[in-house]
């Protein structure tokens, strides 16, 4: 262990020590000054704990601060003897525990487990929902907002807290590329309601673009998700905002949580290659199949098929499971969690520690003495300081620290997380018979078509590694100073940021040789040579984010009358300074007015004057704006007065437009590129003499400015029987326009493009839908929500090229689809093939079409297949997205689980399902090909076997397609909680056990035809990343 190492742990160490110490030392003091008052007061505690329902609750325990327990009589009432000094604890297994300063007549609510389970807190009036620059309760909130707490987030083992979102909030889809231990943010992708382009992330109110935030830390997640809630935001507004709230100090004794967590990890599907005798077998028949009606002599032999099945000849006929012998079946995923929450005088603080260790699936060899696996390890600290500096000042400091570093094999050595993703890509494309793992001599085994360092074991174990460290800190300092002295709801607020964030790839890799055995003479060819291990060093992404905010604020109440206003100005910038660019900035004036009358009216506009430095001077500067209006009906006295189970219901709606900035870096000014004196790289030969030339990256300068949408929200929220029941319906239709592209009308005979304009036009329009229910039988709580998203979209204005028939316009269409030639079907036989009546590509004449071929539509009757049959194909977003999460407790059990799909969205398969057996012969075939078509067992879903290319049927068609529905049981968690009755004795307040899962099961036709295609990650075979993993999670979690 290096200096650094231990200098930077025992750092980490000391200052958890001093914060334990501070904290248990102030609950010491808490403990002898409640002992004192107790002995030197004869006064008596009195009150009664209700629930969320208003009902006694009945043995809630209540500690004053002393080893002595109190409990609560059967209608709810307790007395306990000391004074108002004292603060007590309210403990019950199915509900929050609560902890409230005494007083003289108490009534205490405990909020039951599950209740922040429901509708994603949009009924919970009681608790206050975060928006830009300020908070809004359920009662009066216009905007469009869902969000998950943290008790939703921390049942999910995941190592990005994203994994814990879907299927949770209506109106945000959270895709998956890839799993596996990998840097913040590789393998994720998320958009509300669709939207075009990247959602803005804000932590505590300030935009970062680091994900990786431990779920202890958050207390919720919000998704804004129409003009009135992000119209502030300014050239930032268009495309969403996912807002999260850290934790912060409150009033109490400190508390103290601690966790420990591990988990296994083993993939969802893995492909399943053909043994190395059935891949010869099919082999051979691929190659008759393209020899026709001519009989060949196959590939291998009879004696060859017998050798592999037998195992006779394990050198010259190998028959290697790759995946068995580079994988293992598990890896590991380790996590410890340390917070402590509390206050002091004047003071309160959130402290959370947070470390984490995820292996990867590669195996090792204990002669290296350096780690050949992938692997991920995360350290987190946040430090949340709250400070009463005057009566009326209030000062809030957050502190956040990440170090990660990212191990990865050498393959492809330099690109952090693609060593893993180059072996899982060998492993695809490389046959069971391409080479023995060994040779007789222990050497690794090779051939001189797959070339040096193939040897997949070799790549896993011999190439080296490369590991990514990686460093983020970030600090908040925002200062509000109430102004009621000189007006009563003024105050004034000022905010400041920094964030800093680097990383650093060290490589250390080497080349080994591979030798081709031949038995026959017993002798070997060496291929390649090998090389000592080298090491180099790159930088990667270096950026500095600054933040600064201003508000003047002001919310009062006049009687009936409530008002609230905020102005502000804020400017960000952005400094990425391994582009070499300059600074990125986004500067926003804005404000927000809310009123309503008796909560019953409800009233809301905000707007800002947004610029951003890279638009040309004349385009840097946009407004934007929203207005929102609601009604509560249920205040109205014909509804409280006679449907008493009516407790909520609301109309509301909204109208705005919102903005992006989506500018290149300064392409208002003309750029060049310029051309060395050769050939190939485009420069000009007078004689024999080279001269180097300069264009202009386009005809002309690219000057755009901001894409901008108009957005239409309709909503009701509906609550019954004191909101056991719940529902939140909305409409949305959004306008996307001025939105940037390539025209698509333009000429080549001036060898450069055309510049980018403002013409493309989307239209966006559904619905999100979030219905919930809660209910106990006596102890027995249980819950039941789901959340539905319906988006359709439009293409309504795309400046296509002119097409020569109608069918091949994308106007008008779904955004997003593909291209492509209709398939019909394939061709059963030669007769089929040879009718006049049949057309087909020029490129491919019929005597080089086989039966088992594709058989496609031509659209224009012209008898040739051509690029005049091309025209919109398939479906390439789901237009309905879906959760459904159910739970329960009882008697300290607890059980929920969370199930998320989507519907209406198709796959394309291309890649290794085009070439079973292409790249010369040499790549791959699984089991799904089994089932090709063949004369004996014809398909209209699948095709002959070929070796090498095949025009024909590698053209872009609805042929690919295939259905990717899916639903899946995403996250279970089960808990028990023991009895604080007991644990107190070996002095824990509280302690639970428990086990969760993710991505545990999933239905879903594609996994029919290869368990390896995940429907969620879009995975169809072009790229071969690290598979989607299912986690199996144990856990412990003791709270002081």
């Amino acid at each position: 262990m290096t200096i650094k190492k231990l200098c930077t742990r025992g750092g980490i160490l000391f200052c958890c020590c001093a914060i334990m110490q501070t904290a248990l030392a102030q609950k010491s003091q808490v403990h002898k000054n409640a002992t004192r008052a107790s002995s030197s007061m004869q006064d008596t505690v009195r009150g009664v704990v209700r629930d969320d329902n208003g009902k006694p609750l009945t043995g809630v325990v209540i500690y004053a601060g002393t080893d002595k327990s109190y409990q609560t009589k059967a209608d709810g009432t307790f007395a306990i003897p000391g004074g108002p000094n004292q603060v007590l604890t309210f403990d019950h297994r199915d509900f929050y525990t609560k902890q409230k300063q005494a007083d003289v007549n108490m009534q205490v609510q405990l909020s039951r487990r599950f209740l922040r389970n429901i509708a994603g807190g949009k009924h919970d009036t009681a608790r206050a929902i975060s928006i830009l620059h300020g908070e809004q309760s359920a009662t009066t909130m216009l905007q469009s907002v869902g969000t998950a707490y943290t008790e939703q987030l921390t049942t999910t083992p995941a190592s990005q807290f994203l994994q814990a979102l879907p299927g949770r909030i209506a109106g945000l889809n959270i895709g998956f590329t890839s799993g596996g231990p990998a840097l913040d943010g590789v393998g994720l992708s998320y958009n509300v309601r669709s939207a075009l382009g990247a959602n803005i992330i804000l932590i505590d109110g300030v935009q970062r673009s680091f994900l990786s935030i431990d779920p202890e830390e958050i207390e919720s997640v919000s998704v804004l998700r129409d003009a009135l809630s992000t119209a502030m935001f300014g050239m930032r507004s268009s495309n969403g905002i996912i807002s999260i709230i850290t934790k912060k100090g409150d009033s109490g004794t400190p508390r103290i949580s601690f966790s420990y967590q591990f988990g296994v990890e083993s993939p969802l599907g893995l492909p399943k290659p053909l043994s190395a005798g059935q891949y010869a077998l099919l082999y051979n028949e691929a190659q008759q199949n393209d020899a026709g009606t001519t009989t060949i002599t196959p590939k291998y032999s009879a004696a060859d098929i017998a050798a592999y099945n037998n195992g006779s000849d394990p050198y010259g006929h190998p028959n290697v499971d790759w995946y068995k012998t580079v994988l293992k079946n598990t890896s590991a995923l380790k996590r410890y969690n340390f917070n402590l929450q509390g206050s002091g005088k004047g003071f309160r603080y959130f402290v959370d520690l947070d470390q984490m260790t995820e292996t990867g699936l590669l195996k090792t060899i204990d002669s290296n003495s350096y780690n050949t696996n992938a692997q991920l390890d995360r350290y987190l600290l946040r430090t949340n300081l709250g400070v009463d500096i005057t009566r009326t000042t209030q000062m809030q400091l957050n502190l956040f620290g990440r170090m990660e570093k990212n191990n990865q094999p050498g393959v492809g050595a330099g690109t952090p997380a693609q060593g893993s993703n180059g072996i899982f890509s060998a492993l695809t494309t490389t046959p069971n018979n391409a080479y023995p793992v060994f040779n007789p001599d222990g050497s690794l085994g090779g051939t001189s078509l797959y070339g040096q360092n193939v040897n997949i074991y070799g790549q896993a174990v011999q190439r080296g590694y490369s590991f990514t460290n990686l460093r983020d800190m970030a600090v908040d300092l925002q200062v509000t100073q109430r102004l009621d002295d000189l007006l009563p709801g003024l105050y004034l607020k000022g905010q400041g940021s920094y964030n800093n964030s680097s990383n650093y790839t060290t490589t250390r890799a080497k080349d080994f040789a591979v030798f081709q055995y031949f038995p026959l003479t017993n002798s070997y060819t060496k291929i390649g040579a090998t090389s000592a291990q080298t090491t180099a060093g790159a930088p990667g992404a270096r950026s500095r984010v600054t933040y600064a905010e201003a508000d003047l604020g002001y919310a009062h109440s006049f009687g009936k009358h409530h008002v609230s206003a905020v102005i502000l100005t804020d400017q960000q910038s952005n400094m990425q300074f391994d582009t070499g660019n300059l600074p990125e900035n986004y500067t926003d004036y804005a404000a927000r007015v809310t009123y309503d009358w008796d909560q019953k009216y409800l009233l809301e506009a905000s707007g800002s004057h947004s610029g951003y430095n890279w638009f040309a001077p004349q385009y840097r500067w946009a407004n934007f704006g929203a207005v929102g209006a609601g009604w509560n009906i249920h205040k109205e006295a014909f509804i409280a007065d006679n449907i008493k189970a009516i407790s909520n219901l609301k109309l509301r709606g909204s109208y705005g437009r919102t903005g992006q900035a989506n500018a290149g870096y300064y392409t208002y000014i003309q750029t060049y590129w310029n051309y060395s004196n050769t050939f190939n790289n485009d420069g000009y030969y007078f004689g024999t003499n080279g001269v180097t030339r300069s264009t202009g990256q386009s005809a002309l300068a690219v000057v755009v400015a901001p894409e901008k949408a108009k957005k239409l929200n309709l909503g009701l929220d509906l609550g019954l029987w004191n909101n056991q029941f719940t529902l939140s319906a909305e409409y949305f239709k959004n306008r996307f326009y001025d939105l940037v592209g390539n025209p698509g009308k333009q000429t080549t005979l001036l060898g450069i493009g055309f510049p980018q304009t403002n013409k493309y036009t989307y239209d966006y329009w559904g619905s999100d839908l979030t219905a919930g229910w809660q209910s106990h039988i006596g102890n027995f709580n249980y819950f039941l929500n789901a959340n539905f998203s319906f988006v359709q979209s439009k293409a309504v204005f795309l400046d296509e090229i002119p097409h020569t028939y109608s069918y091949q316009n994308l106007t008008g269409l779904p955004v997003g689809l593909r291209s492509g030639y209709i398939a019909t079907g394939v061709f059963q036989s030669y007769a089929e093939i040879n009718d006049p009546k049949t057309a087909v590509f020029a490129s491919t004449p019929k005597s080089s079409l086989r039966p088992g071929d594709i058989r496609y539509l031509d659209r224009n009757g012209d008898g040739v297949i051509n690029s005049d049959d091309i025209g919109p194909i398939g479906n390439g977003k789901p237009t309905i997205y879906y959760g459904i999460t159910a739970g329960f407790s009882y008697k300290g059990f607890d059980v929920n689980v969370l199930f998320q799909g989507t519907q209406n969205h198709q796959a394309y398969l291309n890649g290794d399902f085009w070439y079973g057996f292409g790249n010369g012969g040499n790549n791959n075939a699984y089991e799904y090909n089994l089932n090709r078509w063949t004369p004996s067992q014809p398909s209209t879903t699948a095709t002959r076997l070929w070796v090498g290319s095949n025009v024909n049927n590698t053209q872009t068609s609805s042929f690919w397609l295939r259905n990717a529905d899916f639903i899946r049981l995403k996250n279970a968690e089960v808990g028990y909680t023991l009895p604080s009755v007991l644990t107190r004795k070996i002095g824990v307040p509280s302690l639970k056990l428990f086990t969760n899962g993710l991505n545990l099961v999933t239905w879903s036709e594609l996994f029919k035809l290869r368990k390896d295609i995940d429907p969620e990650s879009l995975y169809t075979g072009t790229s071969y990343p690290y598979p989607i993993l299912r986690t199996i999670n144990f856990g412990i979690n003791a709270k002081f």
